[in-house]
């Protein structure tokens, strides 16, 4: 991770996962140890796949790893601070044309507001706003706000503030998919999944859902999680604060996306 310079006012970071669980998936390990877990993407990487009860780190992905280099900042912006990210390529399939026009036909709303516990619910709306234009503009078909997802997504950005860490893998090991099955989301161990997740802070204007959504854009990593056309559905979560160790003191907010498809 590359540290902003002492006279940035504003910084930001991201992190990506993405799981792959196929028909009798595998129940997600915890784990205790360096190894990753089962469905786990180790802190600090952005991308990895998980295939039926194989459990292999992010450069062991079952499709080609690609290690990303840190983004580069917006003209006029302090430098961001991005999490390499490790990942497979989207895949692509075209969605409905009148579906998609209808997306980039409305303007997100909000997109540059500053996070404050009042107006969580709106910092949401912007952000699928603008991931669903992001996708529209790449031909792919909306995503829609999942209450499992949201749910997780919500209390992982919470935690990563309450408990002081920035990872998509809890201090006691607990991951990605562990969260997502305890909501009951994945209907049970013989049916196919595939999940992501998209985390990120900011500090002062790099707080904004404009901002996260373009660090995301601007890492592969993350694109690739927000363009997967298997995806449906999302949960995004907003903590209005960054973790202690990572603020400088400097208000901002936390950010978390969810994203899944059951295969059947």
């Amino acid at each position: 991770m590359r540290r902003a310079h002492p006279q940035a006012a504003a910084i930001i970071s991201t992190l990506g996962c993405a799981v792959l669980g196929l028909l009798a998936g595998p129940a997600s390990a915890r784990s205790s140890s360096a190894r990753p877990a089962r469905g786990a993407c180790p802190a600090h990487r952005a991308s990895a796949k998980v295939i039926g009860r194989s459990a292999r780190s992010c450069s062991e992905s079952s499709r080609p790893a690609h290690h990303r280099p840190p983004a580069k900042p917006a003209p006029q912006r302090p430098r961001p601070i991005i999490a390499p990210a490790a990942g497979a390529t989207a895949t692509a399939v075209a969605g409905p044309p009148a579906t998609i026009a209808a997306v980039l036909a409305t303007p997100c709303q909000n997109t540059e507001a500053t996070p404050e516990a009042g107006n969580v619910p709106l910092l949401r709306a912007a952000v699928l706003c603008l991931v669903n234009r992001v996708r529209a503009e790449r031909g792919e078909s909306p995503l829609a706000s999942n209450p499992d997802l949201e749910r997780v997504a919500e209390e992982h950005s919470q935690e990563l503030v309450a408990d002081d860490y920035f990872a998509h893998v809890s201090p006691s090991g607990v991951t990605p998919v562990d969260r997502i099955r305890a909501t009951g989301y994945i209907p049970g161990p013989s049916f196919g999944y595939v999940i992501g997740e998209n985390l990120a802070w900011g500090t002062l204007r790099l707080a904004t859902p404009e901002a996260i959504v373009q660090a995301w854009v601007a890492s592969p990593g993350h694109l690739a999680n927000i363009l997967e056309a298997r995806y449906k559905d999302t949960g995004i979560g907003v903590a209005t604060a960054v973790p202690p160790s990572l603020s400088g003191g400097q208000p901002g907010a936390t950010y978390a996306q969810e994203f899944g498809v059951i295969l059947g």
